[in-house]
């Protein structure tokens, strides 16, 4: 995470910002651009991250960037950045370095990464694609699934499938198959590589993008040059006006991403108004240095000077997101893009903390299924809640989301459990990131899906862990413990519950339910 120090008026606070790259590969490329493993030694994404976050703080040091005063929402304030791990991803994978079993290799190779916490990846136009013969990508999407829903990964990285509009209808059922069998969220198009970037105003590929918004997926486009992005705008309306006469309850769940759109078309307003429209968002990949300087001011100051927050009640960076397209382009880029987000300059031409929040990471987080689509799957579930209790922590430090955390690790480590996927909850809104989570969980012996809810109640004195039996009544905003919809739920929780108040009690309590 990004973390900003803010003092005001002799008064200090901390905001973390949560930062998610939301344009990368993994496979092999036909062209020879390969990322086969993002835990590979120099080449994967873990390294690539750290290699990023080392740049910026060489130059923090020669800039003297690091800290400066400027003005923050009218007022003269004083800011510093640094680097934070999150604490549940950061606390499970100690814990697993502690055990010194399964992945207990995990926290080392992040040792010099806290920035950046997540990363989107799909496939490359790769070269084992066709080896399936239910679609072109079939082979390409299995391969990142394998790595996106399984530990360690899944804790890093957010898998997209991938398919070819030109397959038809094998396509459309390539969509539905990559989110409900494979597990992936989202969905990579290519127009200039699959060969129908000429073909892109057709409206050919509307069925594919009407059975993504059906799973709320967000479709990312690969673009080069002007006329596929304004090619794509049109395939935008084509779409929007199919879905508001056909189905227009999925309207809120088409999110359209430009690629790469502001590189070299800084100031050309045209561009601009391909990115700002409803269901549209743009991916910053490739903008860098004085290009990445210039763009977020004349990009906000366009927007504000045209009003354009009236198209759809965004603001000018909430249509925007932090993306680096590794391997295709490396760590230099990434920093020359990400340093000019949070310099003075950025805050001194009117750019906020809301601003950067929104660009690294929480536009990501918006457009994601799981945020936006409630999950109706019903889970056989007898198990019992572990509600976790310490009163005595001022005395003894023995955290009881500390205790939780331990538990998962070692079910980890003996092979027990493996996390499909894990969801960030927040504090009533989207700027108050929680220390909550929601898992997928795959019980080893069952390969039964269990969604793991881990809540801290009372900071650090009272800890839950509950299996739900369905993702629906989770709430992304958290609960109000008095309100009557949110005691129903704890209510139901409750039923069944263990008492327990030392690491030995809620590792046995979870073996009741991962036995």
């Amino acid at each position: 995470m990004l973390t900003a120090t803010i003092e005001e008026n002799g008064k200090t606070r901390k905001e973390h910002i949560f930062v998610i790259d939301a344009h990368s590969h993994l496979g092999k490329d036909e062209d020879g651009a390969t990322m086969m493993n993002p835990l590979a030694p120099g080449s994967g994404s873990f390294d690539f991250w750290s290699k990023i976050q080392g740049r910026i703080i060489d130059d923090w040091k020669e800039s003297g960037q690091q800290s400066f005063n400027t003005r923050l929402n009218g007022m003269n304030v004083k800011l510093s950045f640094s680097f934070e791990p999150y604490p549940f991803t950061d606390k499970l994978f100690t814990e697993l370095q502690k055990l010194g079993g399964r992945f207990s290799d995990i926290k080392d190779k992040l040792k010099f990464n806290s920035l950046i916490d997540m990363a989107v990846v799909f496939p490359f136009q790769d070269v084992f694609r066709d080896k399936d013969p239910e679609a072109l990508y079939r082979a390409s999407n299995k391969n990142i699934s394998r790595f996106s829903t399984k530990m360690p990964f899944s804790m890093k990285i957010i898998g997209y499938c991938r398919v070819d509009p030109l397959e038809g209808q094998k396509a459309v059922n390539e969509v539905k198959f990559g989110r409900e069998v494979l597990g992936l969220r989202g969905l990579k198009l290519h127009p200039r590589s699959e060969g129908w970037v000429d073909a892109v105003v057709s409206g050919e590929a509307v069925p594919i993008l009407v059975e993504a918004a059906k799973h709320s997926m967000p479709i990312i486009f690969d673009t080069r040059g002007k006329k596929t992005i304004m090619d794509l705008s049109v395939l935008i309306q084509k779409t929007r006006s199919v879905l508001k006469s056909q189905h227009p309850e999925l309207l809120p769940h088409f999110k359209a991403i430009i690629a790469h759109f502001a590189q070299g078309n800084v100031g050309d307003y045209e561009v601009y108004n391909a990115v700002v429209q409803p269901n549209t968002y743009g991916d910053l990949s490739m903008l860098h240095g004085e290009g990445a300087k210039n763009f977020f001011k004349d990009f906000r100051e366009w927007f504000e000077r045209n009003q354009k927050i009236n198209v759809d009640d965004r603001t000018w960076s909430q249509y925007l997101l932090f993306a680096t397209d590794y391997p295709y382009f490396g760590e230099i880029h990434a920093e020359k893009l990400l340093i000019n987000l949070f310099n003075k300059d950025f805050f001194d031409n009117g750019g906020t903390l809301e601003d950067i929040r929104n660009i690294l990471g929480m536009n990501q987080i918006r457009i994601l299924p799981e945020y936006n689509m409630k999950d109706t799957s019903s889970y056989k579930n007898s198990y019992a809640t572990t509600i976790i209790s310490n009163p005595n922590y001022n005395g003894d430090q023995r955290s009881t989301y500390e205790m939780a955390i331990r538990a998962l690790a070692k079910l980890i480590a003996d092979n027990r459990i493996d996390i499909k996927k894990f969801l960030l909850e927040f504090n009533e809104n989207w700027n108050g990131l929680s220390r909550n989570a929601l898992l997928s969980t795959i019980k080893k012996s069952t390969k039964e899906e269990i969604p793991l809810y881990i809540l801290e109640m009372i900071n650090n004195q009272v800890s839950l862990i509950s299996p739900l039996k369905s993702y629906e009544n989770w709430k992304k905003f958290g609960y109000k413990y008095f309100d009557p919809e949110d005691r129903d739920f704890f209510s139901s929780l409750m039923r069944h519950y263990y008492l327990a108040d030392n690491d030995q009690d809620v590792e046995k309590s979870l073996l009741e339910v991962f036995r």
